[in-house]
């Protein structure tokens, strides 16, 4: 296996616009993709732990991850007329089910993992009177993602691996 460094733009974040909100309705996405303006996607993963110290581990613990929550904060300059970014913009005063969308994140090697997310803390403009707008928002995952291997046959849910 040759060994690369990839280059951050090619990952590829999308969002449905259609206002599909479950992986039964991947099919019916009307996919936009978030890449112009956007300067920053920073992915996390805030993981529940179970920290437990057991007798034969002579005081020391182990953990295990028990859940997961998998988020991308993007941030860069407001485009006017780009879809996703008007999408985005058109519900920062929504809340609650209105802020529900489908996302898909592909990787430089073509996997594919998609999950309903909400769309939360959306800044649709902001800055100095004298420089671009501001635009920012974080995508957060509910529920488990549904992975598909880059060959787009081999779906699986949650693994991470494609297999």
């Amino acid at each position: 296996m040759n060994k690369t460094f990839n280059d951050n733009y090619q990952n590829k974040l999308e969002i449905d616009t259609a206002g599909n909100t479950t992986l039964d309705d991947v099919s019916k996405a009307s996919w936009a993709t978030l890449s112009a303006g956007i300067q920053t996607i920073t992915p996390s993963a805030s993981e529940t732990a179970d920290t437990t110290p057991y007798y034969d581990g002579e005081g020391f613990s182990s953990v295990d991850v028990t859940g997961k929550t998998i988020s991308f904060a993007v941030a860069g300059h407001r485009l006017d007329g780009d879809e996703a970014q008007d999408y985005i913009a058109s519900k920062y005063i929504a809340v609650g089910e209105k802020l529900h969308t489908l996302a898909r994140w592909t990787d430089p090697s073509g996997k594919q993992v998609q999950f309903p997310a909400t769309l939360q803390a959306i800044v649709p403009f902001g800055g100095a009177a004298n420089v671009k707008q501001t635009f920012s928002f974080t995508l957060a995952a509910n529920g488990k993602p549904q992975v598909v291997d880059a060959s787009g046959t081999g779906t699986t849910t949650g693994s991470g691996t494609g297999q």
